[in-house]
């Protein structure tokens, strides 16, 4: 089996069918589908039913939000390379292909990692980088994209996804787990490469700046603040980031758009808010 690939799902179906046709397109089809479903009802049940897969199909229960839902995900995997995709992107035709060529060209690399890309063909999610290269510490989160992230199963051995991290895992760090992930394949000895032309489809969140948005906005930017004290960034990366940040706070003042300026600072509060809450912060050195 080439590839494994880990969906954890939770209130999304239709938005599956149109994955599941990227899935039915790919031109290299030696790929298992492990479902990890966190949907309380049957609903994914259902789904698969009338889609009638006809390769492996593995449908799991599972919870602790996203993380929890792919390390379960984990433990059932068979696959040499093993993807995790989200429940709402969807995979170009032939990417399975280039990626196992990618993976038998380079046995130097543990792990991958492409972008997103809108219908437009910009960036969906985040922006990356637009170079090609080694997966860097302080170039991570333009080089990180979970759902175009993918792992040889013998470099992640026992390695998993921080159940404390991410959406849906019940702590106030909602956000990444991904490069969280990546940087712990790093500390085993495994090296990862980032290339934008792995680009997976994903929707584009249409910028409203609603009251929604910010609270997202924050709670993503908290798990940004953990994720960069859990990994001992010093304290000038964190500031250099806020710093950036803050010129959104102040565009959007000058603009007279608070809801925009109320985005940013949201930002800034939360990344704070998980650099101190990162268990032990207090005793640690800044720098």
């Amino acid at each position: 089996m080439k590839f494994s690939l880990i969906l954890s799902t939770k209130n999304r179906t239709q938005e599956i069918v149109k994955l599941f046709d990227g899935f039915r397109a790919q031109t290299l089809q030696d790929f298992e589908i492990i479902v990890s479903d966190q949907n309380p009802d049957n609903r994914i049940v259902d789904l698969l039913a009338a889609i009638d897969w006809p390769g492996k199909i593995t449908h799991v229960r599972s919870s602790g939000g996203l993380s929890g839902g792919r390390n379960t995900g984990l433990a059932l995997a068979q696959g040499e390379i093993i993807g995790f995709p989200d429940d709402d992107c969807m995979y170009s035709p032939t990417l399975l292909e280039e990626v196992a060529a990618f993976f038998d060209s380079h046995p130097e690399y543990g792990y991958l990692s492409g972008r997103s890309i809108a219908d437009d063909g910009g960036d969906a999610a985040s922006t990356h980088a637009k170079t090609a290269g080694r997966i860097q510490r302080f170039t991570i989160y333009r080089q990180c994209m979970e759902f175009a992230l993918f792992a040889r199963r013998s470099s992640i051995g026992q390695a998993r996804f921080d159940p404390n991290m991410g959406v849906g895992s019940g702590s106030p760090w909602q956000s990444d787990e991904g490069p969280d992930f990546m940087l712990g394949l790093e500390a085993q000895g495994f090296h990862g490469y980032y290339d934008p032309k792995f680009a997976v489809w994903h929707p584009r969140m249409a910028l409203t700046y609603d009251n929604a948005m910010v609270t997202r906005c924050y709670q993503y930017a908290c798990g940004s603040g953990y994720f960069l004290r859990k990994h001992h960034y010093p304290f000038w990366f964190l500031a250099k980031l806020n710093a950036k940040t803050f010129c959104g706070v102040l565009l959007g003042l000058l603009t007279l758009k608070p809801n925009k300026a109320a985005y940013y600072w949201a930002r800034i509060r939360g990344r704070w808010r998980g650099w101190t809450g990162y268990p032990g912060a207090q005793t640690q050195k800044v720098g």
